[in-house]
């Protein structure tokens, strides 16, 4: 496998966190937005966060030559909790995929009056092929795909700008009114922590790549930057348009008003970014499967096969069932995988430190 260079993990990184909900708005103005403009220091702070941990975890990988998220969250030698870690982990990351088709299967229904049946099995079936690809497939996806969702999504905000104005950029008023998240800064650590461990699970067997010390700091610091203009730029647009906020999908609103057009190549994006985090949970997942039991490398295209299935039955619940019901629980539990991960980041880092006066 070729070695993962500085631009390309930060857009493999940025690209774990810029699903549907980032880019289509609505997870930008609940978590933040709707605080006012206290919600651009929340994110600020989240950014902040995500670089931190983003660096341990590779940091972590480097030091421990380890590639599976169980060993990693878990520092301490004990198989049932390490195997437990890693079945929430693995039912994480197909949730995300499940949801992201429901979500995809929705969006073409309402862009394109497909039914929701068919677009959830084509854009499976696409999954199922692209993750046959594995690892390096997932990498050439991504370092393709986000610069475009990227730059896609700042011009967006520029033609916003251009024409509602950048007055109110920095007016944003507070509407929040969800107990779940009572001010800015529990929101931000709730951001956190409802993100983290799937792009935990997506990056762990992308860090054996990265080869120098280097790359992860650069690499994972561009990414912090690549994340934090994104959501300026949807914060930034929802703010000169508020109006758009009462839509379930924020920026396809924006797109809308600019010119109707815009609104379906908006949604155009979201289904680039909802590509992107599927097949990163994907991709995550098989290769766990894998790593515990080395017989289905053999079986590869079965494996990929079953879980594509599995992620077109599921996501015929529906977007917005899967949305309210799961995110929640893996956003509360994943706050434990959190501490495990900087316990044995601070443990290997004092392994390290105590072996310098040996060499």
């Amino acid at each position: 496998m070729k070695e993962l260079k500085t631009i390309s993990l930060a857009f493999m990184y940025a690209g774990c966190f810029l699903g549907a909900g980032y880019v289509s708005g609505q997870e930008m103005w609940q978590f933040f937005g709707s605080f006012g403009n206290w919600g651009y220091v929340g994110f600020v702070i989240a950014v902040t966060m995500f670089v931190m941990l983003g660096i341990m975890l590779i940091r972590l990988n480097q030091m421990t030559g380890c590639e599976e998220v169980d060993q990693l969250l878990v520092p301490w030698n004990i198989p049932w909790l390490r195997t437990a870690s890693g079945l929430i982990v693995a039912a994480l990351l197909l949730c995300s995929s499940v949801i992201m088709t429901a979500g995809v299967a929705a969006l073409l229904y309402q862009l394109f009056a497909v039914p929701v049946w068919l677009g959830g099995l084509a854009f499976a079936a696409v999954l199922v092929i692209v993750t046959m690809l594995g690892i390096n497939g997932m990498v050439r996806v991504f370092s393709s795909l986000i610069p475009i969702l990227v730059g896609a999504t700042i011009l967006f905000a520029v033609l916003a700008f251009c024409k509602f104005g950048m007055h109110g950029i920095f007016h944003l008023t507070k509407t929040n009114t969800n107990p779940m998240t009572p001010n800015w800064l529990i929101a931000a650590l709730t951001f956190v922590s409802y993100n983290i461990l799937g792009g935990i699970g997506i990056m762990t067997p992308v860090g054996k790549l990265v080869k120098k010390e280097k790359t992860v700091y650069f690499g994972i610091v561009l990414a912090g930057l690549i994340l934090m203009g994104v959501a300026f730029a949807v914060l930034g647009s929802l703010a000169v348009f508020p109006k758009a906020t009462e839509s379930e999908l924020p920026m396809v609103a924006v797109g809308s008003h600019i010119n109707p057009v815009l609104g379906g190549c908006y949604g155009i994006l979201m289904l680039i970014a909802m590509f992107c985090n599927s097949l990163g949970s994907l991709v995550a997942l098989t290769t766990y499967a894998e790593q515990k039991k080395p017989t289905l490398m053999k079986k590869k295209k079965l494996l990929c096969l079953a879980v594509g299935v599995c992620v077109w039955a599921g996501s015929l619940v529906g977007f917005g069932d899967l949305v309210g019901t799961v995110f929640p629980f893996f956003g509360y539990i994943s706050v434990i995988y959190i501490v495990g991960l900087v316990v044995h980041f601070e443990r290997e880092k004092k392994k390290m430190k105590e072996k310098i006066p040996e060499a």
